[in-house]
């Protein structure tokens, strides 16, 4: 699952009445810009609109760029992709949407995941943990303080597919099942940190990440 940090009100962009400069914007998503350079945790931002018939793809934002003016839209899906550069958030061109004020959110959210993978060794999963409690310790105290601890490794399969997992350890194998909705979790062991085991996957998953 992803972890959620927030939701905004889209104060965030303003209408085309009210232009706002973007280095506010670059302020209030500065979380987003810590994460510049991992691997493998990634931010997503997704926009939401509160006017009825309003569809994702329908909300535009125009950056009145020097360059000339950048339009951005959300795919179907929500996802949005804004340029957080360091040149764009330092000459902050005027940032406006074609909604009214108020009626827009934008659900920020930060995903750890690797590639999906039938072989891997147990190392690569504690990579994933690593970089996201580096993610985590850029972050400032109030956004560590909200941010979430994961529990486990997660692999998702396809639900109902019986996805398993075999686990190479020096003892013996360990085989671990998906519940039926494909979820299959992994722990946190020490012990199998120095052992580094090799782990083989039923199928190619749909998703290695962390669930929290």
């Amino acid at each position: 699952m992803r972890a959620v940090f927030l939701v905004l009100p889209l104060a965030l962009a303003a209408s085309f009445a009210q232009a706002r400069p973007y280095k506010d914007v670059c302020n209030d998503l500065e979380p987003l810009r810590k994460l510049a350079g991992l691997k493998y945790v990634k931010p997503e931002i997704k926009v939401e609109s509160k006017t009825p018939g309003v569809k994702p793809q329908d909300v535009v934002f125009t950056l009145e760029a020097k360059s000339g003016p950048i339009r951005l839209s959300p795919g179907a899906d929500g996802v949005i992709e804004l340029p957080l550069t360091d040149k764009l958030c330092a000459e902050s061109p005027d940032f406006v949407t074609n909604q009214p004020k108020g009626t827009v959110n934008l659900g920020i959210s930060i995903d750890a995941a690797i590639p999906p993978v039938r072989t891997l060794d147990y190392r690569l999963l504690e990579s994933l943990r690593h970089e996201w409690d580096e993610a985590i310790a850029r972050q400032s105290f109030i956004y560590r303080a909200m941010a979430p601890s994961p529990k486990a490794y997660q692999i998702l399969f396809e639900p109902g597919k019986g996805g398993s997992a075999e686990i190479r350890l020096p003892a013996g194998a360990r085989k671990l099942a998906a519940d039926a909705k494909g979820e299959l979790r992994i722990p946190f062991e020490d012990s199998w940190s120095a052992a580094n085991p090799t782990i083989e996957l039923s199928e190619l998953p749909k998703k290695i990440g962390l669930a929290f």
